[in-house]
Parts: C-alpha cells; structure tokens; sequence
C-alpha cells in the first residue's frame, strides 16, 4: 500500500483512491509493481502532471508585466498544449528541446516559440537555457571566465550571440540586425556553440547549430541534468544539488549510478518515461 501510494503520488501528482489501493493489496501477482508503474505511466494523469513540472522547469506563466515580453493566455495553453502532446506522444526529450531551441512563428499557434518569451532579453535566454537544460550556471561567466568550471566569456556572450538574432513577441523571428556585446573587447561577441567552435561568420541563425551540440549523445551535461531532475522528483533530492549546478566541484553523491542512468537514458532515445521507469522500479525507490 505505501509503493503504491508513493508511485501514484510521483508518477501523477495524486493520491490513489480507496479502492485502488485494495485492489492492488489483493493482487498476488509478482509482477504487480510493474504492471502498476506502467498503468500509471500510460494514464491522463501522468501526462496532466509531467506537463505541469515541465511547464514549471521551462517557466511556463502568463506575463503582464509591462517590462516583460508578454505572453498572452492564449499563447500559454498552446505552449503547455503542445508540452502535454509531446508527453502523450512519447517524443524523445532530445527532441522537445532542439523543438524549443529552434522555434520560431506566432506564439499563440506555435507551442515551442514560447520557448523565447520566457526572458526578457538574450542575457537572461543564456542563463534560462542553461540551466534549464543543461543544469549548468553559466552566468558566471558573464563579466569573468567561470572560477569553477570550464566555462568562458567567450562562451556566456558567444550563446548569447546566437539568442540576440531571435525578436521576441507575439511573433517569435529572427532578428538580422540582432547583436551581443561582449564586456571585454566592447565589440559584437561571434556567434558560438559554448565549450566547442565558433560559427562561420556569415552565420544568420545559430540556433540549429546550438540545438545539435546541447542533444548530442556526447554533451557531458543534456542527459546528466534531466536524469537528475526526475531523480529528484522521485526521490526527494537530486544526486547533483542544486540540480541546475552542474560543474568538477560540486560532484554528484553518486557519479556512477548517475552516468549509468544518464547513459541508459540515451540508449533507450532520451524516453523520459523509461527512466521514470527504472527509478520506480529500483531497489532505492521501493525502500522506506
């Protein structure tokens, strides 16, 4: 009764009915933990409930506040609409985010634009970004090279290079004329995919470029930080804390369970309800 009401709780943000729970007590069968975890998995209420903690992560509201972009009613439960469609859906979360980080159209019919009117400005698009998905803070490397990670100036003011040639509004477009300027020289920052490579010059809209290196089966930090965030919400507390502080010096509790998680995370196609899954289904989680 209580893994029952613990996975319900997790899995769909409610508490099971009276009925449910005796009817999952009777059940003899071995089997009946992952038959459980898959029902709830496979129901409304998870996609209701994981649409609403994404929402969250991805800072999903309606903004009226006249210094920021507005984002309209309507705009939102597109936004979230199209987040519960991927989950129902079962899309790769490789794929939600290259969808976010390439969006582009009107926001109040194109879900994933939205993406770019949770900041005001490019700056704030950096730091949202990165630690959203990425779990890294990248903002301290705006006005130095970050003191404990491997991140440069170079780094901070050449993404947000690549989020000034996006206009936001209503209508989410590329902004030709759009520029970063970077502290230290006082000059335009070039376009550049962090850690990696400067863009061509000629480059018009890094954002495909920067969408390929954050979901590559290779980036250090993609799968770790989303990996970490359902531990945390299945378990209490993430194995990095903050989880959206990723760096050398401040090491996850359990590195390897944390790279094998990660790993089979990309295995099985960035499926974020495998790995719900797994956590469910461990020793871990069934303790008391």
């Amino acid at each position: 009764a209580t893994f029952h009401r613990r996975a319900t709780l997790d899995l769909t943000g409610r508490l099971p009915s009276p009925e449910e729970v005796d009817s999952y007590v009777a059940h003899a069968s071995a089997e009946k933990r992952e038959q459980l975890v898959d029902r709830l998995l496979a129901s409304d209420a998870f996609i209701e409930s994981w649409a609403m903690r994404l929402g969250r992560l991805l800072r999903l509201r309606s903004q009226k506040d006249k210094d920021k972009t507005p984002i309209t009613p309507k705009a939102v439960r597109t936004y979230h609409g199209w987040i519960a469609d991927r989950l129902r859906e079962g899309t790769g979360y490789n794929e939600i985010a290259q969808a976010l980080l390439t969006g582009t159209g009107d926001t109040e019919t194109v879900g994933p634009a939205g993406f770019y009117n949770t900041t005001e400005d490019p700056l704030l698009q950096t730091e949202f970004m990165t630690e959203a998905l990425l779990g890294s803070r990248m903002r301290c490397a705006n006005c130095h090279n970050h003191p404990l990670d491997k991140w440069t100036q170079d780094d901070f003011h050449g993404l947000t290079a690549i989020f000034a040639k996006v206009a936001r509004g209503a209508t989410v477009r590329l902004s030709p004329l759009g520029k970063a300027i970077h502290p230290q020289t006082g000059k335009p920052a070039r376009m550049k995919v962090p850690g990696e490579r400067f863009l061509p010059k000629d480059t018009k809209d890094g954002r495909a470029a920067l969408a390929e290196w954050v979901t590559s089966e290779d980036n250090p930090y993609f799968a770790k930080a989303i990996v970490n965030r359902l531990w945390q919400t299945m378990m209490g507390r993430g194995l990095v804390e903050p989880v959206d502080d990723f760096r050398a010096t401040n090491p996850a509790t359990h590195p390897a369970l944390l790279d094998r998680l990660a790993d089979d995370f990309v295995a099985h196609g960035f499926d974020l309800r495998h790995t719900l899954k797994t956590i469910a289904l461990s020793a871990a989680y069934a303790r008391s």
